[in-house]
């Protein structure tokens, strides 16, 4: 049996012209995440990380206080299916107001913007310009996902740490417990930053172990995005 361990990356930019960046709060999280599962005697055979910086730099804090371990893997299947600002581009023309700069309103409103805005995309309502559409995003996780647990003469005993965002760990879940496209929406909303979602494999099949799990983090640390 083997276990494919997915972390969330920590807090990014939300709001900012640039999402892609950990705040402050996010190398917190995730360097607390890497003393964490240092002190769990918790260490993985391979370290992998999406393409995006703020996958990277995650990875980067996880190995600085990890101890020991192996060092991070560029994968381009953990990727998210769009940046903060662009779901917020699209949002801002679903809604037909500004939602992000000095005219954007109170976070509180411009998260609901932008839930609506991904739900949206999601049932093929509003695209994301230069995005795949989300059948597209579905099906290249789970072909990525087939790929890890089939892949032809991988030992046994594997323990693969997987540093990835909210949208490709929902859609993984949705995969493995076989609900409807519309819980990809209600999952992606509560995925913790840093938080740890696990998968057990062997031969072929795969099963959920734990999902969405950020009790290592202190409350201050704990925050959804």
């Amino acid at each position: 049996m083997s276990a494919l361990v997915l972390m969330r990356h920590g807090q990014a930019a939300f709001g900012a012209s640039r999402y892609d960046v950990l705040s402050e709060v996010g190398v917190a999280q995730a360097q607390a995440t890497g003393a964490w599962l240092r002190d769990r005697g918790d260490t993985p055979t391979v370290v992998w990380h999406g393409p995006r910086q703020r996958h990277a730099e995650t990875a980067a804090q996880v190995l600085a206080k990890a101890g020991d371990w192996p060092g991070a893997q560029l994968v381009p299947g953990l990727d998210e299916f769009a940046e903060g600002e662009e779901v917020l581009v699209a949002a801002s023309t679903l809604y037909g107001r500004p939602l992000s700069g000095p005219e954007a309103p109170a976070r509180r409103e411009q998260l609901r913007c932008y839930e609506g805005a991904y739900e949206a995309w999601s049932r093929g309502e509003l695209g994301i310009p230069g995005r795949a559409s989300y059948r597209d995003f579905r099906l290249a996780v789970r072909q990525w996902m087939r790929d890890v647990v089939a892949a032809p003469g991988a030992p046994s005993g594997q323990r693969i740490l997987a540093v990835t965002s909210g949208g490709v760990i929902a859609a993984a879940v949705c995969d493995l417990l076989g609900v409807s496209d519309e819980q990809w929406c209600a999952l992606v909303r509560v995925i913790h930053n840093a938080s740890i979602t696990e998968i057990v494999f062997s031969q072929g099949r795969a099963s959920l172990r734990s999902f969405n799990s950020a009790a290592h983090l202190a409350r201050e640390l704990t925050s959804p995005i």
